[in-house]
């Protein structure tokens, strides 16, 4: 899938106006009607189905993003993007659309001295999405370090170390897991193993 900021030829943080200014352009120059004598008319059309299809994906995850008041949850994970980087947000917001290969690229752009906490609990969440379990352990254990009170980046560490597989393929349609009794689970699934472990006869 290509990257719809890319096609509009924009930034992730580009203004809704420079976004409509970019399709604007881009439509008039691949539009069918312009290039009817031009000898590469078919790449012209394809050109033009792809900054369609770019502004089209890009103000739907602007929207989405605005009905959620800016602090919107995905897989059981929450955004609180209000106060987040460009680049954050970008990233969220192709998580929140499992977008994981984009989320990661553009997290790639980060400062290595810029990533804080924040910046590893989500190349924790995509590398999961793409199936880099080790990756997302490492860097959900570096977030938890960075901000050990965070109960979000402990529980979701915890979902990794314990319950990976099941959630990657059962979960996905559930909101907050480790709301409410889904904690008070877990935490009885690992006694459960513990005691399993100490109190078999030798």
């Amino acid at each position: 899938m290509l990257n719809p900021y890319e096609v509009l030829g924009i930034t992730p943080g580009a203004s809704d106006e420079e976004i409509k200014k970019a399709y604007r352009t881009l439509s008039r120059k691949y539009h069918p009607d312009a290039n009817v004598s031009n000898p590469n008319k078919a790449a012209a059309e394809e050109k033009f189905k792809q900054v369609q299809q770019a502004y089209d994906q890009i103000m739907k995850e602007k929207q989405q993003n605005y009905s959620y008041g800016g602090n919107r949850t995905y897989g059981g994970y929450s955004s609180r993007n209000g106060s987040e980087s460009i680049e954050l947000k970008a990233a969220s917001n192709y998580i929140a659309a499992r977008h994981y290969t984009e989320a990661l690229n553009v997290l790639e752009t980060v400062n290595f001295a810029d990533r804080g906490a924040r910046w590893y609990y989500y190349s924790a969440i995509a590398n999961m999405g793409i199936g880099n379990n080790v990756t997302a352990r490492q860097h959900i254990a570096q977030a938890v370090q960075l901000e050990p009170s965070n109960m979000e980046y402990r529980q979701f560490m915890q979902h990794l170390e314990f319950g990976g597989t099941w959630y990657q393929s059962m979960g996905q349609g559930y909101e907050r897991p480790y709301a409410g009794t889904g904690s008070w689970c877990l935490s009885m699934l690992f006694l459960n193993l513990m005691c399993n472990c100490c109190c078999r006869p030798c």
